[in-house]
């Protein structure tokens, strides 16, 4: 087995790599690009390829002839999207779209990172959708994933390449860039703990509900892929998630378990999405059911650990 990993200095793609490493079959071979060069993996090798460089990324995949491509290379977070509008749309698209030339004449399967985030307004109607709702997107991240599931479908449908999208609700995890809420949280009670900041949180709407789930319990989703490619579907969507939807506040309450700091907390405006406020989980069956793959990191389990790491970040 080959496996490429496509935006591998980002946060998922360093964790999906330590995990390949460890538990594909003997044997196999890892290949990470990015635009930089990495530090080093032992048993993972490492490219500087710039995605918007077609004729470059087409030498890295045909030298390497993957046989699986997971491709996680984009702007993460939907407030980066935001704002960074036309690099996003550049980002995503062009890469995407450069990846799917340079595989049409490979022998790969291509799994695409997407995301919940495509449901958008349909969020409104239904706080679990399942894949048959159709994608409604209402921000920057949801409409490019949106639009590089239909360049895959196009593309890669025309060639004869296997691709399969997963639509992932909100992983978290130790090391994860303080945009994303539950790192925001840790790091601010980590800062107050020290006496480094005031004893007050800053924070956006606390009755928004996510389905939070463990990084490596996603990892652990993608390794199920590589074992099931043959069963699955060409051109199959899924989402993958706890099928829980659980507030902002619970998170919050959690955490604040977890320390003796006494903090008050501040509603910040620019931490308040445009969208407003609601529930957006996902209905995870097909996944389950396709794969066989649960999740089994408890939250406060995820919450601790990112606690932890946020205090060890202050020495």
């Amino acid at each position: 087995m080959r496996v490429l990993v496509t935006g591998a200095g980002d946060y998922l793609g360093r964790r999906l790599l330590e995990a390949l490493r460890r538990d594909l079959p003997p044997g196999s071979r890892i290949l990470g690009i990015d635009r930089a060069l990495q530090p080093p993996l032992e048993n993972v090798a490492f490219l500087a390829v710039d995605p918007f460089d077609a004729g470059r990324l087409a030498e890295a995949v045909a030298a390497f002839d993957p046989t699986i491509v997971f491709h996680l290379a984009a702007l993460a977070s939907v407030a980066q999207s935001s704002e960074t509008p036309s690099y996003a749309w550049r980002a995503d698209l062009l890469g995407t779209l450069n990846l799917a030339e340079a595989l049409a004449t490979s022998r790969a399967t291509l799994v695409f990172l997407s995301a919940t985030v495509v449901y958008g307004e349909a969020f409104r109607d239904l706080s679990r959708p399942g894949e048959g709702v159709t994608p409604r997107p209402d921000t920057i991240s949801g409409r490019t994933k949106t639009a590089c599931e239909y360049i895959l479908r196009d593309v890669l449908a025309n060639a004869g390449v296997k691709h399969l999208v997963l639509r992932p609700s909100n992983y978290i995890g130790p090391g994860q860039a303080e945009t994303f809420v539950v790192a925001s949280f840790a790091g601010q009670i980590a800062r107050i703990e020290r006496g480094l900041a005031p004893p007050c949180l800053e924070v956006g709407d606390l009755s928004a509900g996510r389905d939070f789930f463990d990084v490596a319990d996603f990892t652990a989703a993608c390794l199920r892929v590589t074992e099931r490619i043959p069963a699955l579907p060409d051109g199959g969507i899924y989402n993958v998630g706890s099928g829980i939807v659980t507030p902002v506040s619970g998170i919050l309450d959690a955490l604040r378990g977890l320390t003796d700091a006494s903090f008050s907390v501040r509603i910040v405006p620019e931490r308040v999405r445009a969208a407003g406020v609601r529930a957006e989980g996902c209905d995870p069956t097909a996944f389950v059911t396709a794969t066989g793959w649960t999740p089994t990191i408890p939250l406060v389990q995820s919450l601790s650990a990112i606690l932890d790491e946020a205090r060890a970040r202050l020495g």
